[in-house]
C-alpha cells in the first residue's frame, strides 16, 4: 500500500508524542536481566557460545530461552520453540535461578495446549502464578494471569476467562492505573504505525478511546478518536475515517487550534476520496482559513513586541501595513480560488473523457510487466527446482549405493564369512572330543577363546553395517539397541531419552536418522574423551529431533578441520532438507541438534 508522505512524516511526531506520555510517569514494573532484550540471530549465537566458554550455566539457559522467541517469531517454527523452550528450563533448574526457571515454564506451557496437554499447562502456570505471588513480582503476575486467561479462552471456558481478565485488569490499575495503561497502548500504536501495522494498531487505539472515556481523560479521548480516524484513512475505510473525525471535531479543545487545523485538513482529503468535493473544498478552505488564524496570531503577537520596543505609533504603521498585506493575499487566494473552480470544470471535462484510455493503457502494462515477471519467476524456480532434484538425485544415489554395498559386506559378513567360523568352531570342538587332554591344553583354550571373539565381533561389525533391529522394530528400538552395543565396562555413560511415536515414520527417514545417531555418537566415543552422553529423540507433528551431547574435550567447530564422519553428517542432513546446529568449545564438551522434517510411511 502507497502511503502519503505527509502521512509519514506525520509518523515520527506521534512517535515522539507516546514517548513523551510514557516516560511522565514511572513505570513500577521490575525487569528482569536479560529477558528483555531484543536480540539478533547473531548476537543469541554469541551469547551461548559465551555462556558454554565460561561455563555460565544461565547465560546458557538464556541463550535457549532467546533462541526460541526468535524461532518462532521470525520463522514461525513453533515445534522448535517449544523444544528450545525445555532446554532453557533444564538449564535454569542446574543454574539455581528460580525466577527464570517460572518464567520459561510459564512460556512452554502457553505453547503445551495446542499440543493437547492442556492440564499440563495449567499445573505449570498455576504453580508459577503461586510463586510470583509469593515472592511478590507483580508484573510477572500479571503476564501469567493473561496467559491463563487465554488458556481458559482457548478451550472455551469464558467464564473462567473472563474472572482472569478482570483480575489482570485489576492488578494493572494497582501497578500503575489508568493512565499507565493508556500510555503503553500508546506508546504500542506507535511502534505499529512505524512499523506499517495500521489494521493491527486500530483496536489499540479504540482500547485508548475506552479507557480515556471511561477515566475521562478528553485530551486522549480526542487523541484516540483523531488517530481512529487517521488510520481508517490510511487503510482506506473512508466512511468510518469520517466519522471518528467528525468526533474528534466535536471533542477538540477549542484551546488546541493546531489539532483542529490538522483535523480539518484530513476531512478535506477523506471527503475528496468519497468524491464529495463540495465537504472537501470547504474543508480546505477552513483549513486554509484555520492556517491563516494562526498565521495572523503570530503575527499579532510579533506586533505586539514590536510595539513594546518602538512605541505605539510604529504598532499603527505595522498592523496598517500588516492589515494591507492581509487584504491583498485575502484577494490574491480569492481570485486564485476563482481560477481554480474555471480550471477544475476544463480539466474535469477532458478527465472524464482520458480517465478510461488511462485506465485501460494502465491496465494493459500492468498486465504485461506482471506476466513478464512471473515467466521469469517461473524460469527461475524451474532452474533451481532443477539443480536441487539433480543434487538431491545425486546424494540419493550416493546414500543407497552406501546402504546397498552395507548390505552386501553385511550378508557376506553374516553368510560366508559367519559360515566358515561357525564351521571352525564346530570342527574345533569336534576334535576336542576326539583327542584325549587337548581340552585342558592352554593353547587349545585361548584358540578357542579367540575364535569365539572373532565370531562376535564379526557379528557386531555386520550388525552395525545393516541394523536388523531398524527395520523390523523401527529408529526408537535400534538406536536403543545401538547405545547397548556400543556401551561397555569403563566406557562413558550414556542416556537415550525419546519423547513421542517413532512407529510411521518412513524408511528413507529413519534409516538416515539412525545413521546420524551413529555417526555422533561414534565420534563422542573415539574423540570426545567423555564420561556422560546424552542422546535424545523428540517426534512432534511436523519435526524430527536429534540431540547427542557429551561433557567431553570439546572442540573449535570453525577451526578443527572435519572428518569424513562429520561430512557424512552433513550430507545426510541436507538430503533430508533438515537443519543442524552444533555448539562446543575447548574442554565445555559438544552439543549437536539436527532437525528435519517428518514425512510419514505411507501404508502398504
Amino acid at each position: 500500500m502507497n502511503i502519503p508522505s505527509h502521512h509519514r512524516n506525520i509518523l515520527p511526531l506521534f512517535r515522539i508524542a507516546a514517548l513523551f506520555f510514557l516516560l511522565a510517569r514511572p513505570v513500577l514494573l521490575p525487569a528482569q536481566a536479560g529477558f528483555e532484550d531484543k536480540l539478533s540471530f547473531e548476537q543469541i549465537q554469541e551469547l551461548l557460545t559465551k555462556g558454554i566458554e565460561d561455563r555460565n550455566v544461565r547465560m546458557q539457559g538464556l541463550g535457549w530461552y532467546k533462541w526460541a522467541i526468535y524461532r518462532e517469531n521470525e520463522t514461525g517454527n513453533r515445534d522448535s520453540a517449544f523444544q528450545y523452550l525445555g532446554r532453557s528450563v533444564e538449564l535454569f533448574i542446574e543454574a539455581n535461578d528460580t525466577l527464570a526457571y517460572h518464567r520459561a515454564r510459564a512460556e512452554l506451557a502457553a505453547r503445551m495446549a495446542e499440543r493437547g496437554m492442556v492440564s499440563d499447562a495449567f499445573k505449570i502456570q498455576e504453580e508459577a502464578l503461586y510463586y510470583f505471588r509469593s515472592t511478590g513480582n507483580r508484573r510477572l503476575e500479571t503476564l501469567v494471569l493473561a496467559q491463563m486467561g487465554r488458556l481458559y479462552q482457548s478451550i472455551g471456558d469464558t467464564a473462567k476467562a473472563s474472572l482472569l481478565k478482570r483480575e489482570f485488569r485489576e492488578k494493572s490499575r494497582l501497578l500503575n492505573d489508568t493512565l499507565l495503561l493508556i500510555n503503553v497502548f500508546i506508546d504500542e500504536v506507535a511502534d505499529l504505525q512505524g512499523n506499517g501495522q495500521y489494521l493491527d494498531a486500530i483496536p489499540l487505539a479504540f482500547r485508548v478511546l475506552d479507557l480515556s472515556e471511561k477515566a475521562g481523560y478528553s485530551e486522549f479521548i480526542t487523541w484516540a478518536e483523531y488517530q481512529i480516524g487517521y488510520l481508517n484513512e490510511i487503510t482506506q475505510d473512508y466512511l468510518m475515517a469520517m466519522r471518528f473525525l467528525d468526533r474528534a471535531e466535536r471533542s477538540n479543545s477549542l484551546s488546541d487550534d493546531a489539532r483542529r487545523h490538522k483535523i480539518y485538513q484530513h476531512k478535506a482529503s477523506v471527503y475528496a476520496k468519497l468524491d464529495s468535493l463540495p465537504q472537501a473544498l470547504n474543508y480546505a478552505q477552513r483549513a486554509l482559513a484555520l492556517g491563516d488564524t494562526l498565521l495572523n496570531r503570530y503575527r499579532i503577537v510579533t506586533s505586539n513586541r514590536l510595539a513594546v520596543q518602538y512605541g505605539e505609533r510604529e504598532k499603527s504603521r505595522l498592523l496598517e501595513a500588516m492589515t494591507r498585506e492581509k487584504s491583498a493575499i485575502e484577494i490574491s487566494i480569492r481570485q486564485q480560488r476563482e481560477f481554480f473552480y474555471v480550471l477544475l470544470l476544463f480539466f474535469g471535462a477532458i478527465i472524464l473523457a482520458l480517465i478510461f484510455m488511462i485506465r485501460d493503457y494502465r491496465y494493459r502494462l500492468y498486465t504485461s510487466r506482471v506476466i513478464s515477471q512471473q515467466n521469469e519467476m517461473i524460469n527461475r524456480q524451474t532452474i533451481r527446482q532443477l539443480e536441487d532434484s539433480l543434487k538431491i538425485e545425486t546424494m540419493q544415489s550416493m546414500l543407497e549405493g552406501q546402504e546397498s554395498e552395507r548390505r552386501r559386506v553385511a550378508h557376506d559378513l553374516h553368510d560366508s564369512l559367519g559360515g566358515l567360523l561357525a564351521a571352525t568352531k564346530m570342527r574345533l570342538d569336534n576334535l576336542s572330543g576326539k583327542i584325549p587332554g587337548l581340552t585342558i591344553s592352554e593353547e587349545f583354550g585361548k584358540i578357542k577363546n579367540l575364535l569365539d571373539d572373532t565370531i562376535t565381533e564379526t557379528r557386531q561389525i555386520a550388525r552395525n553395517l545393516q541394523p536388523g533391529t531398524l527395520h523390523e522394530f523401527g529408529l526408537m528400538k535400534a538406536v536403543r539397541d545401538l547405545i547397548v552395543r556400543v556401551q561397555g565396562e569403563g566406557g562413558p555413560a550414556i542416556d537415550f531419552q525419546h519423547f513421542g511415536d517413532f512407529s510411521d515414520l518412513d524408511h528413507t527417514l529413519a534409516l538416515n536418522a539412525y545413521r546420524i545417531v551413529q555417526e555422533l555418537l561414534q565420534n563422542s566415543l573415539k574423540h570426545a574423551q567423555a564420561t556422560e552422553i546424552l542422546v535424545q529423540l523428540t517426534r512432534t507433528d511436523f519435526e524430527l529431533a536429534l540431540l547427542v551431547e557429551d561433557n567431553g574435550i570439546g572442540y573449535e567447530p570453525g577451526v578443527t578441520p572435519k572428518g569424513m564422519g562429520t561430512d557424512n553428517v552433513a550430507q545426510r542432513v541436507l538430503f533430508l532438507k533438515g537443519e543442524i546446529s552444533i555448539q562446543s568449545a575447548k574442554g565445555q564438551g559438544t552439543s549437536t541438534m539436527v532437525t528435519v522434517p517428518v514425512t510419514v510411511q505411507k501404508p502398504a
